[in-house]
């Protein structure tokens, strides 16, 4: 499914971008040249019933260490038939990036070092504003009757908020597997994204609903209902690598509420596939951003400001990838028309590369 999409949304943004140059399938990553598909297949067979194990002794991975592991672990297997070419770009293209977004994950020991008070107010008051009293949060919860028993249609909120931890690394995959120059944009624009979002976390620590509710006491009774629906499922998480200390389903920093990236990555990845994406994915990339929108206000998780605020900052960077990209190109057609004006004749391909 995830191959289709991917693939679907490139080759019609392609078309529209003019058309490009042909592609060798053998210089993609993970092409499996003749003779070899009982190693691809054994070799697939190994990373799923490898998976399938660690879920089951260690719970569901969804700290960004493991996801990337894990995420890692999977190419290596649609490589291995060709890892002299292929082994090394693994490595140079997915280590760092690792690195930068584990790092990340780190926020909180540096809000305790520089000693950054904690907001609470602005979230509130701009949510008060624009939806009155009571809270969003709580108006939602008494509307559908929110009691500390899990209601039918919480079990898919808490799907929806768990697909936060795999999206963005598992869309860079299937792009790194299936469209490199993609995933190398898709790459660039996810680094700038958390950094804006780590930033802010550092400067910003904010506390989400639940907290003030239950900690503070500075609001009505909230539920938590992903973590309720959570332990009615009775299912565990496999701790962080890096990080001993984050165990079970503890998600680390729980003052990181604004920007909310839950937000921030659900329009990111709707924006990058929409151009030339089918009616029908561009219907549920709608959804699934407004849906999670719903869920995180209902859950208590986070307050419309965290929302408004991730997407802000998804806004900025898709807008702002694509102004440095018509820069480029402009300047690259005025080198292009100096030179053709003395004498040289120059050709200069008007194809941009497809994505956001």
């Amino acid at each position: 499914m995830m191959r289709r999409v991917v693939w679907s949304a490139m080759s019609r943004a392609e078309r529209r971008a003019g058309s490009p140059a042909p592609v060798d399938r053998r210089a993609q990553p993970g092409a499996v040249r003749r003779g070899d598909p009982v190693i691809s297949a054994i070799a697939i067979g190994t990373f799923l019933l490898g998976s399938a194990i660690w879920i089951h002794r260690k719970g569901l991975f969804i700290h960004t260490d493991t996801v990337v592991l894990w995420v890692v672990a999977g190419l290596f297997a649609l490589t291995l038939t060709d890892l002299s070419r292929w082994g090394l770009r693994l490595l140079w293209d997915w280590l760092p990036l690792a690195a930068l977004l584990i790092f990340y994950d780190q926020s909180a020991p540096l809000v305790r070092f520089f000693g950054t008070p904690l907001h609470t107010s602005l979230q509130v008051n701009f949510d008060e504003f624009l939806f009155g009293k009571p809270l969003l949060t709580v108006e939602l919860q008494h509307l559908l009757g929110q009691t500390r028993a899990v209601q039918w249609f919480e079990y898919p909120m808490w799907g929806l908020y768990m697909t936060h931890f795999f999206m963005a690394l598992v869309v860079a995959g299937a792009l790194w597997r299936f469209s490199y120059a993609r995933f190398r944009q898709f790459r660039a624009q996810i680094v700038v994204l958390s950094t804006l979002g780590f930033a802010t976390y550092v400067l910003y620590p904010a506390a989400p609903p639940w907290y003030l509710a239950d900690r503070l006491h500075e609001l009505p009774e909230i539920y938590r209902t992903v973590f309720i629906t959570w332990g009615k499922l009775g299912l565990h998480t496999a701790g962080s690598i890096s990080d001993g200390a984050i165990d079970g389903n503890d998600l680390g920093n729980q003052l990181a509420a604004v920007p909310s990236m839950h937000a921030a990555i659900s329009l990111f990845v709707a924006c990058f596939f929409w151009r030339g994406a089918r009616a029908w994915v561009r219907v549920l990339l709608v959804v699934y951003v407004l849906g999670m929108a719903f869920m995180l206000i209902y859950s208590g998780e986070h307050y419309f400001f965290d929302i408004v605020i991730g997407w802000s900052y998804t806004v900025l960077v898709v807008a702002g990838t694509a102004a440095l990209r018509r820069h480029r190109r402009s300047r690259a057609e005025a080198a292009a028309g100096t030179r053709d004006r003395g004498g040289e004749p120059v050709s200069v391909s008007h194809s941009t590369p497809a994505g956001v």
